[in-house]
């Protein structure tokens, strides 16, 4: 019996090591990829830019606006702001941008910038250059 109990032990041992390991391991996935060389900071260490590795889904939420996801393109820069708020990028796929009651398509390929305003909405423009 006492051999048993440290079998279940060990199994269960396993498995906890193997689901921490899967977590762990999705949380970094979730993280920006730059292209080796292409690394720009800010003099307090955050990301300013860099060029993409891989697509990137950028998601941010807020209060005031809610959750937006900005599907940013490999090979194309993605820019930060210096307290590491994601601020612009190419987009990999096209999206819908709502104002009020009227929503704007943003193509793929466009450049789209977010930022903050004063009274903590979001502000999202869509570009060609």
């Amino acid at each position: 019996m006492q051999f048993l109990n440290h079998k279940l032990i060990g199994v269960a041992s396993f498995f906890t090591f193997s689901v921490i390991n899967v977590i762990f391991s999705q949380s970094a996935v979730s993280a920006v990829s730059c292209e080796a060389g292409t690394i720009n900071r800010y003099s307090n260490g955050s990301l300013k830019y860099c060029i993409l590795a891989r697509d990137t889904k950028v998601r941010i939420g807020n209060n005031q606006s809610g959750t937006s996801i900005f599907p940013c393109k490999v090979g194309n820069y993605i820019n930060f702001t210096e307290k590491s708020q994601f601020q612009r990028c190419k987009l990999s796929e096209e999206i819908k941008i709502k104002t009020g009651n009227s929503v704007t398509i943003c193509p793929t390929d466009y450049n789209v910038s977010v930022s903050t305003l004063d009274d903590g909405k979001m502000s999202v423009e869509c570009s060609n250059y």
